[in-house]
């Protein structure tokens, strides 16, 4: 599927947004796009009060109408009370304002009933990078550390329901590694070939997984053909699963950076979609990775 099908603006695309720590110019700018270019509310936690920086974007009522605040005493307060509204169902879709990822973790995790039936969460990249004929999605990026086996089954379980959630008809998963074959010192190779196995052992006509596989056989079908690689996924995988956040983390960046790729950033796993960027992500990244948890809500 390509990013901008996945990323494109709706006036259909509904849905309450709440925003942890929403409090400079760059954050409200980007919930503004939003609110004009589909029909979301925003609903902003923070201990700063946010109203001037609203004040000084001159809004239509329409919109102003749209955005509500509430300014807390503490940080205690203001995580109660959006864990209530979460809870009870007010609030689809949490996004990651100015506040650090392991405190939002924090949060996540001490409220046992955000986690989805899977009960697992994993941190998704969804690049939009020129020279990939579509979108190309990496995970674990930034939060499971060196997933085992069993952890990398749950990570392909989330992202077949974020997949199949957001229109995907058929999705090709590679395991990513250093070699093309198992090799008993390499252990990324290992476990490839054993989910492999374990995911094939029954026909699936929607999800498609091979591994252990090279970046390049990933990507590029040529390469795979010169070098006599028989994978029915080989250049053309929608989702490559990392053996562990140091790979996932180079290799992101390598994308960003030498490739000008652009980027949309999800936690997977839990009962509603959570935008999860860095605080110094650029403001399209980051309206990008709120439009497409508005297209993943239940």
């Amino acid at each position: 599927m390509q990013y901008q099908h996945l990323i494109e603006p709706s006036n259909t695309l509904t849905g309450n947004v709440a925003v942890l720590y929403a409090n400079d110019e760059k954050m409200i700018a980007v919930l503004v796009k939003a609110l004009m270019m589909t029909d979301i509310d925003i609903y902003i936690y923070d201990t700063q009060d946010t109203t001037e920086i609203i004040r000084s974007f001159n809004l239509e009522s329409q919109i102003l109408n749209r955005i509500h605040t509430f300014t807390f005493s503490s940080d205690y307060q203001l995580l109660k009370q959006c864990s209530e509204d979460l809870s009870r169902g007010k609030i689809s879709v949490l996004m990651k304002g100015n506040m650090k990822a392991s405190s939002l973790l924090s949060f996540i995790l001490s409220n046992k009933n955000f986690i989805d039936n899977y009960g697992f969460l994993n941190h998704l990249v969804c690049f939009n990078v020129p020279n990939y004929h579509k979108t190309l999605m990496v995970s674990d990026v930034a939060y499971n550390i060196s997933p085992t086996i069993e952890e990398k089954k749950q990570i392909i379980n989330n992202l077949v329901h974020f997949s199949k959630k957001i229109g995907y008809t058929h999705f090709n998963i590679g395991l990513l590694s250093s070699v093309e074959s198992p090799h008993k010192k390499i252990q990324s190779s290992v476990d490839a070939e054993k989910i492999k196995h374990i995911f094939n052992r029954e026909a699936n006509d929607y999800l498609n997984i091979d591994g252990p596989i090279l970046f390049d056989n990933a990507i590029s079908k040529k390469n795979a053909i010169q070098k006599n690689i028989k994978s029915n996924i080989a250049g053309d995988v929608d989702a490559l699963i990392v053996s562990n956040t140091d790979v996932g983390s180079v290799l992101s960046k390598s994308l960003v950076y030498f490739s000008n790729a652009s980027v949309a950033s999800l936690l997977l796993g839990a009962k509603f979609p959570i935008v999860f960027t860095s605080r110094t992500e650029n403001k399209q990244n980051k309206l990008d990775s709120l439009l497409l948890a508005l297209r993943a809500q239940n």
